[in-house]
């Protein structure tokens, strides 16, 4: 028998690199996809939403930040594939056709992933976030609010072809056949190799330092959409404490006291007396009209850019008119919990989302202690942001949600048209009436939102209002036609209504917290001579809206709200609590402090109140005054948070009633 000397073995790595080598080339397909789709859209990012002047050196740091960003997160995602493929034992048969049509599938699947980013990033300015995240959580209203707002069928099929042409171009070249199964050895190597690298590359993504250096879109811009997702997760319900600058418990009570008019005493609870200017017999009926999105944007009389509220604006002479109000952030749920509860926002959740806040102090339990019966007005699904169930356990006795409109009402993905709302709400406000019974009722509208869709029967709008711009005017027409019938029907003489946006219309800005787009509209219509007509230009928050809304009815209450009456204070001073993705800030008449993750802090300071011009100071820059701001928002976001998580943000017992009253005094912000 012959025999034929074997060749050469190589060394391990050379060895598994030829076993592989068609599947390596397939793992370089992935890889190359994952990294030029995750280039071209910021190249198009950048393009398209960084409006500062093209600076050369800022864009190379952008997109290196971002390919290595791209890179880790590429290798991590991909981690379980490269496994499977790294211990397949193989059988040596070439399955080109097989190979190509799972390449076009995927990098179809990578281009529309792209295409969602884009459209997102439009809507708000950032990478996924924590709005992202909620509408994970509730697909079937997001899924179809999508469906009605993009052309879906359209945009699958443009990523289908562009990642047909991908897939070609990554995988040219001709294939070789692997020889044979692979041992189980091999395998086991690259499959180790597989497991470090895919942990390293997972562990670098998590820990990769931020875009220090860059402005909030450009830093945006650098990162990576699917790892802002991964942390905004992990950082929803976050322990405050953990995780943001703090202050001793003990001086961040005394010091959140001063800032927020609580007595000065150490002790517990945390309570203060909520007086009234007004005087006189309350109203016999109350309402908050939560308009979805209105901005002051969209207010021409308030300096907005367009000119879309005729109807609101109409109304400013028949009450008080608050034009220096500033959202808590950009979601309705921080609308919510500013207006409702007067609580500031926290990282994370809002109260309505947390696990604690089945008995939190909110207006609707001050009125009904009071007396009023309250009922709570919705055009959309009552469990989408955990709306309904914390309405119901936090003192609205009654609920209407979308399953009660008439099947016939117009309808988009988030309820039904404001018009068909306004007619139940007063429909219950005649119903009160004809009973004697006061009411006090809460009112979030819908038809401000993607996909902008609106009836045309009711309010003659012009046929060329379309879009954003005209979902803003129908939203408004029907917020006149309501006040108009409530003066028909003999109402508005003794109804007391709040109207407040929930949020500013869309994200824009550089700085960390982008308060320029925050910009809210709040109007008090009453038939109290004495504010009718009147209007307050002092930096104020959604939090201060309980304590007017109170003070103007007449109603005296204890309760820890953090918020102080506008009535009666000057037009200096005043400040605003806000919240941006994991970030939380106080904002003032020339600075704005932002405490994020890692204990950070950063610093803004502008010329005076009505300015969006925020200049970035380094802390190593920042003096006396803006260490003492941050210790101010150290000690209220964290007194805030001890308050929620302790359960102690309640209405008080009797006990606690007579101990607030002896030590009480005038609360107010500084």
């Amino acid at each position: 028998m012959e025999h034929h000397p074997r060749p050469p073995t190589s060394a391990a790595p050379s060895r598994l690199s030829e076993l592989f080598a068609e599947r390596l080339r397939l793992a370089r397909a992935w890889l190359g996809i994952l990294l030029s789709v995750g280039l071209g859209l910021r190249l198009v990012l950048w393009v398209a939403f960084c409006e500062t002047p093209l600076e050369l050196g800022t864009l190379a740091r952008c997109l290196a930040l971002g390919a290595l960003r791209d890179g880790l997160a590429a290798v991590a995602l991909l981690t379980p594939l490269l496994l499977a493929l790294a211990l397949r034992r193989g059988d040596g048969r070439a399955r080109p056709r097989r190979r190509r049509v799972g390449l076009a599938l995927f990098a179809s699947a990578v281009v529309f992933g792209a295409l969602v980013e884009y459209f997102y990033f439009e809507e708000f300015d950032a990478r996924f976030n924590n709005i992202a995240l909620d509408y994970v959580l509730y697909p079937g209203e997001v899924g179809a609010n999508v469906w009605q707002s993009y052309d879906v069928p359209l945009h699958v099929a443009l990523a289908g072809l562009a990642g047909a042409l991908l897939s070609w171009i990554a995988s040219r070249g001709r294939e070789r056949l692997e020889r044979g199964p692979l041992p189980l050895g091999a395998r086991a190597r690259a499959g180790l190799i597989v497991l470090v690298c895919g942990t390293a590359a997972g562990a670098g993504s998590w820990w990769f330092p931020p875009a220090t250096g860059l402005a909030r879109v450009p830093g945006e811009i650098a990162d990576n959409g699917l790892v802002a997702l991964v942390r905004t997760f992990w950082s929803a319900d976050l322990e405050y404490p953990l995780y943001y600058r703090t202050l001793p418990t003990g001086v961040a009570r005394a010091r959140a006291a001063e800032v927020l008019g609580f007595p000065a005493r150490p002790d517990e609870p945390f309570l203060k007396r909520l007086p009234t200017h007004a005087g006189g017999t309350p109203p016999q009926q109350i309402v908050i009209l939560v308009e979805e999105s209105l901005g002051s944007d969209y207010v021409a009389a308030l300096g907005g850019r367009f000119d879309c509220t005729p109807e609101l604006e109409r109304h400013f002479a028949d009450g008080y008119l608050l034009s220096g109000l500033v959202a808590n952030g950009n979601r309705t749920v921080r609308g919510l919990e500013g207006v409702l509860c007067s609580f500031v926002p926290l990282p994370g959740y809002a109260v309505l989302r947390r696990g604690k806040s089945e008995n939190v102090a909110t207006v609707a339990r001050v009125l009904r202690d009071s007396g009023y019966r309250t009922a709570f007005f919705y055009g959309g699904e009552g469990t989408f942001d955990h709306i309904q169930p914390f309405v119901e356990a936090n003192g609205w006795q009654e609920f209407h949600a979308e399953e009660e409109y008439p099947e016939e009402a117009f309808r988009t993905a988030w309820g039904v048209a404001d018009e068909y709302v306004f007619d139940a709400l007063l429909a219950r406000q005649e119903t009160a009436r004809a009973r004697g019974e006061p009411l006090f009722a809460t009112m979030l509208s819908v038809s401000n939102h993607k996909p902008y869709a609106f009836p045309r029967g009711r309010y003659a709008l012009p046929s060329e209002l379309t879009g954003r711009k005209g979902a803003v005017r129908y939203a408004d027409a029907c917020l006149g036609g309501y006040l108009d019938e409530l003066a028909a029907r003999g109402l508005a003489d003794d109804t007391l209504v709040l109207i407040v946006g929930d949020h500013g219309a869309r994200v824009y800005g550089a700085e960390s917290i982008p308060t320029a787009s925050y910009r809210i509209p709040a109007l008090f219509v009453t038939s109290d001579p004495r504010w009718r007509g009147q209007r307050s230009a002092r930096l104020c928050s959604q939090v201060d809206l309980v304590p007017t809304l109170l003070d103007l009815a007449g109603i005296e209450c204890t309760a820890p709200f953090l918020g102080a009456s506008l009535l009666g204070r000057p037009e200096g001073g005043g400040r605003a609590f806000v919240q941006h993705n994991r970030d939380v800030g106080w904002l003032g008449e020339h600075a704005l402090v932002v405490l994020g993750l890692g204990k950070s802090v950063a610093f803004y300071t502008r010329s005076g109140p009505t300015s969006d011009a925020f200049t970035p100071v380094p802390a190593a820059d920042a003096g006396p005054e803006l260490w003492s701001l941050a210790d101010d928002a150290s000690a209220v976001f964290g007194t805030a948070y001890e308050l929620y998580d302790q359960r102690r943000f309640r209405l008080p017992s009797e006990v606690e009633l007579a101990g607030v009253s002896s030590s009480s005094r005038s609360p107010g912000p500084p």
